[in-house]
């Protein structure tokens, strides 16, 4: 505790007192998560069940390539006259920069402008890598927030973006997603939820874990709620690629100088092995803040992560075509699925992403049938309670290669329980 409490103050020195504030932010969520000693809960069922997991119908992200596959894909693609293609095998193993690589941050920007349709210029100086969305939402929340602000969140949601918020003492908004309206958003909720007191607003679109989307008109009235309000407007798009319908799903969130938009290489283009996520704003004074939190927690990316992270990047259409199909793919499985087990089973498709929640019939328990799923089976389900969210229902994932099989495994698994015992 003493530790971080000088790490925090020498760099507080280095930075001066106009991040003074951010400092006792990081010494708080620091001081909580040292004296809680828990896992988050999400993690702590999955550890709990480690020893009997062999297959995972809960995956969050697109399928994975191996490290070869990547290389090859970049190499059929490069100019071999272009210099700026160097083999990985010549990166000199040092840190990289504090805002990150400034060939990467140019991709990511390119990855932005591709899918929104932002009017103003956004360039490299707006991004800033992290190790993994996880970094960089922590390093927004710690920038934004105080104890007693208020930010709004739909629920169920990714549990970091409600945790995070309540370990500061953040009062959290929520706006409650509904089976019954196939769990979309519109701005009536947003209008009844968000107030003079709003600090931020939180979205997450293709949203994680229901599936349902923001559509561009929708996220056109937020953005003028947000202006209204004056309040910040945080954007998770980590899954936004993932838009296998071709829905109008582009904004212009980074037109508004209080805009922060998430990224990262796990979701849409599943690439969780290359640990490198990112946050873009407009605001430089917020990227400043953000920057001296990551000088103090990760310091810097990894290199090669960087490099990968590139190579990704550059290949991304195919890498997306591929995965898109592969989703779509298991969303026709699932269907036939689910057509096969209408009496145990009920499912609204995802709208873009590679998530949805399943319903399970018949039981009183989710947590406990989903635990005795995977003692038996090796087939892990995370209960939406996991998420926020009560009632009988499940994550799935939509992602994977090997969903078929994990599928057969878990359909024998259905047919040998009797939905009664637990």
């Amino acid at each position: 505790m003493l530790h971080v409490t000088l790490m925090l103050a020498n760099a507080s020195l280095v930075y001066g007192e106009r991040y003074e504030k951010i400092y006792h932010q990081i010494v708080a969520y620091k001081l909580f998560v040292m004296t809680t000693h828990s896992l988050p809960k999400h993690i702590a069922f999955s550890q709990s069940l480690a020893s009997y997991t062999k297959y995972n119908l809960s995956d969050s992200t697109a399928q994975a390539l191996t490290l070869n596959q990547l290389c090859i894909l970049a190499d059929s693609k490069v100019d071999k006259s272009n210099t700026q293609h160097a083999n990985l095998g010549d990166t000199l193993l040092q840190y990289s920069p504090l805002q990150g690589d400034l060939v990467l941050r140019q991709e990511i920007i390119n990855f932005h402008q591709a899918l929104n349709s932002h009017t103003s210029k956004i360039g490299v100086d707006n991004a800033i890598t992290f190790c993994g969305a996880q970094e960089a939402l922590s390093a927004i929340y710690q920038s934004l927030l105080s104890a007693e602000d208020e930010i709004v969140v739909m629920t169920p949601s990714y549990p970091s973006l409600v945790n995070m918020a309540k370990s500061m003492g953040v009062i959290v908004r929520e706006i409650p997603l509904c089976a019954d309206n196939n769990w979309q958003v519109n701005i009536d909720d947003f209008k009844r939820t968000v107030n003079d007191k709003t600090k931020l607003i939180v979205m997450n679109s293709p949203h994680n874990p229901t599936g349902s989307v923001i559509a561009t008109e929708l996220a056109e009235e937020i953005l003028q709620l947000a202006q209204q309000y004056q309040c910040y407007l945080l954007s998770d798009d980590v899954s936004q690629a993932s838009n296998y319908y071709g829905l109008a799903l582009a904004h212009r969130y980074l037109d508004y100088q209080k805009s922060i938009v998430v990224g990262v290489m796990s979701k849409s283009l599943g690439l969780a092995g290359i640990r490198i996520g990112w946050a873009v704003t407009p605001n430089n004074k917020l990227r400043d803040q953000l920057l001296a939190i990551k000088a103090v927690n990760s310091i810097c990316c990894s290199k090669i992560d960087e490099k990968l992270a590139v190579l990704a990047l550059q290949n991304r259409s195919e890498i997306l075509a591929n995965n898109n199909q592969t989703i779509l793919d298991n969303i026709s499985l699932f269907k036939a699925f689910i057509d096969r087990h209408s009496d145990k089973l009920g499912w609204q498709p995802p709208k873009a992403g590679m998530l949805s929640l399943v319903e399970v019939k018949n039981i009183s328990s989710i947590t406990s049938w989903a635990a005795q799923v995977t003692q038996e089976s090796g087939v892990l389900l995370l209960p939406s309670e996991l998420f926020g969210m009560t009632g009988n229902y499940f994550r799935l994932g939509l992602g994977q290669k090997s969903f078929a099989h994990t599928l057969l495994v878990f359909e024998r698994q259905l047919l040998s329980m009797d939905n009664g015992i637990v």
